[in-house]
C-alpha cells in the first residue's frame, strides 16, 4: 500500500511538471525545492520550504499553486505550506548544459576574449552579503553564472547602491573563471550611449565596429538600462542587438532603479523583450546587513574601528551600500593621517553633514503619501479622505494608512486623525494590507512601488 510520503510525492510530481510548464524560470525560482512532506488528515498535501522567509514569500503564488494541484486523478487537492525542511527530496529540474563560446573566429569583427571590467575580480558572490532583501537576485545571479540561458534575460532593478553591479560583475567573474575563452562585454548604459553617438560619427565603419563590439559576445550586462528612455535611435538600436543576443542564446543581464513597466519613455516592446526573462528586486539592506557589510569592508583596512562605530555608522547611513563605504574610508583615513582613534562623539561629528542629509530624505509627510496613493491609484485626494467605502476607495486608503505606519514615527491615533478616522481603523489596515498583497499580486506590486517612490 502507497505510504502518505509516497503519495504526496505523487501529486507534486504532477503539479511541479504543470508548474514548469507554465514557466520554467518561475518553477526553478521558487519551486524547486519545495519538499512534498506528506498528507495532513484533512486531505491537504503538506508542502515543506526551507524556512519562514521562504514560507512567507511562497504565499504570494498561491493561485498558481492551487490551479497546478486541480484534478490530480479527479481530486482539487488543498495544501499548506510548513518550514525547516531542506530539499533533499525535492523536484528536480533537467540540467541544461552551460552554452559552449563561440570562438573569436565565428565573428570577424568581435572583440578580443575579455575578462570583467571596471573591478569586476573584486566583486565575486564570496565577498557579497546575501540577506532578505537580496536572496532572490543573488540566487538568480548564481544560476546565470552556471547556465546562461536558463532566466534571459536577468532583469534586476532596485535603488543606487544596493549591490546590483556588484552581482553583474560577480556573474561575469564566475562565468568567466569557468570559460575563460568567452566574450563578456560589460558597460554601463551611458557609456554605451556615448560610444553610439561617436559611432554615428564615425560614418559605416565605425557604427558597424560598434554593433559587432554588442551583438559578437557570450555574455552582455548593461548597468542602469533605464538610461535608454526618451532616446529613440538608441533604443532602436538596443532592440535589434537585443534580439541578435537572444536568438542565438547569449546571457543578457540588465539593470535598472526600476521595473520595466516603470521606465517613463521605454518603447512598449523594449519593456516587453525586458520582461520575457525573470525580474527580480533588490531593497535597500535592513541594519543587520548593512553592519555585516561593514565588517567585510573593514577586514581589508589596517586601522580598525571599535564595533561601536561600525554599529553607529549602520544605524545612520541607510540609503546606500555605497555611502556605507564612503563613511567607512572618511573615518579611517582621518584616522591613519591624524594617529587619532574613532569614537562614537567624533564618528558624529566628522559625518554629521552625511547623516543630516539621510534624515533629510527620510521625513516623510502623511500628505506626501496620501497625495501619492492618491495619484498612483488614480482617485482624487478628497477620496482618501472621505467616508466613502468602494473598494476602489477603500483599498487605497488602506495602503495609505499601512505605509503612513510603516514609513513614519506617528502613532496610530495621529495617522487615524489624519484620515478622518480612529486608531482602530489604522490597526485594521495594518492587518488588511499584508493579506490583500499575498491574495493579489497586482497590490503587493503597488504596495512595493509606493514605498519606493516615497524614499526617493
Amino acid at each position: 500500500m502507497q505510504s502518505e510520503k509516497e503519495k504526496a510525492a505523487a501529486i507534486w510530481r504532477v503539479a511541479a511538471n504543470r508548474l514548469k510548464e507554465k514557466s520554467e524560470p518561475t518553477y526553478e525560482m521558487y519551486f524547486a525545492n519545495v519538499v512534498p512532506v506528506g498528507i495532513n488528515p484533512e486531505g491537504a498535501l503538506i508542502l515543506g520550504v526551507s524556512d519562514d522567509f521562504f514560507l512567507e514569500w511562497m504565499s504570494g503564488y498561491t493561485d498558481m499553486l492551487s490551479n497546478a494541484l486541480r484534478n490530480i486523478d479527479g481530486i482539487d487537492y488543498a495544501y499548506t505550506l510548513e518550514s525547516g525542511h531542506q530539499p533533499e527530496i525535492a523536484a528536480k529540474i533537467e540540467e541544461r548544459p552551460v552554452r559552449t563560446s563561440a570562438s573569436v573566429e565565428s565573428f570577424p569583427n568581435a572583440p578580443e576574449p575579455i575578462a570583467p571590467i571596471n573591478g569586476g575580480h573584486r566583486h565575486t558572490f564570496d565577498n557579497f552579503v546575501v540577506g532578505e532583501e537580496n536572496r532572490y537576485a543573488f540566487a538568480a545571479c548564481k544560476k546565470t553564472a552556471a547556465q546562461p540561458g536558463v532566466y534571459n534575460p536577468l532583469y534586476i532593478y532596485g535603488s543606487t547602491g544596493t549591490g546590483k553591479t556588484h552581482l553583474l560583475q560577480a556573474v561575469a567573474t564566475e562565468y568567466y573563471r569557468n570559460n575563460p575563452h568567452a566574450i563578456i562585454r560589460y558597460q554601463p548604459c551611458e557609456e554605451i550611449l556615448n560610444n553610439f553617438v561617436a559611432s554615428l560619427a564615425a560614418g559605416t565603419a565605425g557604427q558597424a565596429e560598434f554593433r559587432a563590439s554588442l551583438r559578437n559576445v557570450d555574455m552582455l550586462l548593461v548597468d542602469d538600462v533605464h538610461m535608454l528612455a526618451g532616446k529613440g535611435a538608441l533604443q532602436e538600436m538596443f532592440f535589434n542587438v537585443f534580439n541578435a543576443l537572444y536568438q542565438k542564446n547569449s546571457q543578457i543581464i540588465l539593470t535598472s532603479d526600476k521595473q520595466p513597466c516603470e521606465i517613463k519613455g521605454l518603447e512598449d516592446r523594449l519593456v516587453s523583450r525586458f520582461e520575457w526573462g525573470l525580474t527580480t528586486e533588490i531593497s535597500s539592506p535592513r541594519f543587520e546587513i548593512r553592519l555585516a557589510i561593514l565588517k567585510q569592508l573593514h577586514e581589508d583596512q589596517q586601522i580598525k574601528l571599535d564595533d561601536e562605530v561600525l554599529q553607529f555608522i549602520a544605524q545612520n547611513i541607510s540609503s546606500s551600500v555605497r555611502r556605507l563605504q564612503g563613511a567607512l574610508t572618511r573615518l579611517v583615513g582621518f584616522s591613519s593621517a591624524m594617529h587619532q582613534k574613532i569614537t562614537i562623539e567624533r564618528a558624529e561629528s566628522m559625518l554629521h553633514s552625511l547623516i543630516e542629509e539621510e534624515n533629510a530624505s527620510r521625513i516623510i509627510s502623511i500628505e506626501d503619501i496620501q497625495r501619492k496613493v492618491a495619484e498612483h491609484f488614480d482617485i482624487r485626494m478628497s477620496d482618501i479622505l472621505s467616508q466613502k467605502r468602494p473598494k476602489n476607495i477603500a483599498e487605497p486608503r488602506m495602503i495609505a494608512m499601512y505605509l503612513c505606519r510603516r514609513m513614519t514615527n506617528y502613532s496610530f491615533p495621529e495617522i487615524g486623525a489624519a484620515f478622518g478616522k480612529n486608531h482602530a481603523t489604522v490597526i485594521n489596515a495594518m492587518k488588511k494590507v499584508p493579506e490583500l498583497c499575498e491574495r493579489d499580486e497586482s497590490i503587493r506590486r503597488s504596495v512595493a512601488l509606493l514605498e519606493r517612490q516615497l524614499k526617493h
